[in-house]
C-alpha cells in the first residue's frame, strides 16, 4: 500500500533541517543529517524504479 503526502521537496528539507536543528542544536550538523536523510530517501526511490524496470 502507497500512502501519499501532499509537499514539496523544498517543504521535505525545511522540515528535516527544522527537525534535525531541534534535535542537535547546530546548523551545521542538521545540514549535513538533513542532506544524508534526503540522499537516502531518493535513493531508496530510484532503487525502486530500477526494480520496477528489471
Amino acid at each position: 500500500m502507497t500512502t501519499k503526502i501532499d509537499t514539496n521537496l523544498g517543504e521535505l528539507i525545511s522540515n528535516f533541517y527544522e527537525h534535525f536543528l531541534m534535535m542537535y542544536g547546530d546548523e551545521e550538523l542538521a545540514s549535513v543529517a538533513t542532506a544524508a536523510a534526503i540522499n537516502d530517501i531518493l535513493g531508496q526511490a530510484t532503487a525502486r524504479t530500477h526494480e520496477a524496470a528489471a
